[in-house]
């Protein structure tokens, strides 16, 4: 001891040093004293609630895209050369109206040809029933109007479908035709929703994405596609797990990336046979949007909750305010004519930080709710200490830091202790 007390007179700034550790170590004795003083209020932190009904849901979360309900790729079933293109990508079309259409004149022809024969047909019949032709005659001269008929119908058909037209009011997502380009007409149009049980709804994209007119037609692309913009359905994935608690018909709350306001729909489909990222078994789940909201746009990412049960108006109380007895029952802290006391529930389900109640309470009864803290807590003045900080903010004076860099002369040890 002497020897520290001689080291001290020769050199002041060790006592300063000195009392800063022990100052230290008793700054961190108060301050974990408050803390430990912080967590005991912050548990018995309590609020009385009253007991209410209300709406419990049960849902699970799934992704998609937005795709519109009905998508038609419209191709000439008759062979010519494309005489008129009177669409362009993205315009608005009515049910009926023209698109496109191949040169017509040998089909007219036909139709003229067909129609001359069922004349003949026609006359030949009434001339042989006015003659008293035998039966056998008379039956051979309908039957070949018949055929004559047909025939006659068919190449009306044949004239018709040299104009294309579209089957809804929608938008045009693409056009592969030119004027001039010849088709074979070995493709048919076809007319389908976008949602599908394999959850893919690549469709319209798919079309939309090829809108720039080509000097002639390909297999894989439509003619002309046509899409509808006041339906929309989503193709969304669920997991292995969440699949099996869906059924169609469950309502659906879709956040759509574009939209300002929540949309609505109901599950119409759910596939079953499954695809595999990383290991992980999704399924296809397809919904159909309510109404027609505005703001939407094909491919749009969509977040959904599927509802798949829901009770409304029942007892509802905090989750936290249930307490698990000895026994393996629950019960709640009731208030009681001023005083708490233990009462016994049984509940039912458990969603959004809310139980439902079958048992035990009734709507108006009083119960404590324990309230969590989160963070340092209150003391009793208000506010506890923050961030396990030494006094005066966590730093020795003068900066922090020891002379010669932080360190004790000789190597960070005082002189002459321990040996």
């Amino acid at each position: 001891m002497r020897t520290i007390r001689r080291r001290v007179r020769t050199h002041p700034w060790l006592a300063a040093a000195i009392a800063i550790v022990v100052l230290a170590g008793a700054g961190f004795g108060t301050y974990f004293g408050v803390r430990g003083g912080d967590k005991a209020s912050a548990a018995t932190a309590t609020t009385t609630q009253t007991v209410a009904t209300g709406t419990i849901k049960q849902s699970v979360s799934a992704t998609g895209t937005l795709a519109p309900a009905s998508e038609n790729e419209l191709n000439f079933t008759v062979s010519g050369t494309v005489t008129k293109v009177s669409v362009a990508e993205g315009q608005k079309v009515t049910k009926g109206q023209a698109l496109a259409t191949v040169d017509s004149a040998s089909l007219a022809a036909d139709v003229a040809q067909a129609e001359a024969t069922v004349a003949n047909d026609q006359a030949k019949v009434d001339d042989d029933s006015s003659n008293s032709a035998s039966d056998t005659q008379i039956a051979a001269d309908n039957a070949a109007l018949t055929a004559a008929q047909n025939q006659l119908a068919s190449a009306k058909s044949q004239l018709a479908a040299a104009t294309l037209t579209s089957p809804i009011d929608g938008v045009v997502a693409s056009v592969n035709l030119t004027v001039g380009d010849s088709v074979s007409g070995s493709s048919s149009s076809s007319s389908s929703g976008s949602g599908s049980s394999s959850g893919s709804g690549s469709g319209a994209g798919a079309g939309a994405g090829a809108g720039a007119a080509s000097s002639s037609s390909t297999s894989s692309d439509p003619q002309i596609l046509v899409i509808s913009t006041n339906s929309w359905v989503v193709n969304a994935t669920v997991d292995a797990s969440s699949v099996d608690l869906l059924k169609k018909g469950n309502q659906a709350q879709l956040t759509v990336t574009g939209a300002t306001a929540t949309v609505y729909g109901t599950v119409s489909s759910i596939g079953l046979v499954s695809s595999a990222t990383s290991g992980t078994a999704s399924y296809p789940v397809v919904v159909d949007v309510t109404g027609s909201p505005t703001g939407l746009h094909d491919g749009a990412n969509v977040t959904a909750t599927l509802t798949y049960k829901q009770l409304s108006n029942v007892l509802v109380v905090p989750t936290t305010a249930l307490h698990r007895n000895s026994a393996g029952g629950q019960y709640v802290e009731q208030v009681k004519n001023g005083k708490t006391v233990q009462t016994t529930v049984k509940v039912g389900l458990s969603s959004g930080g809310q139980t439902q109640i079958t048992s035990g309470v009734v709507a108006g009864d009083k119960i404590v709710v324990p309230q969590i803290r989160v963070g340092g807590g209150t003391g009793g003045t208000g506010t506890g200490r923050t961030g396990g900080t030494l006094p005066g903010g966590g730093q020795f004076p003068g900066g922090g830091q020891f002379p010669a860099g932080g360190q004790f002369p000789g190597g960070g040890r005082i002189g002459g202790v321990g040996g």
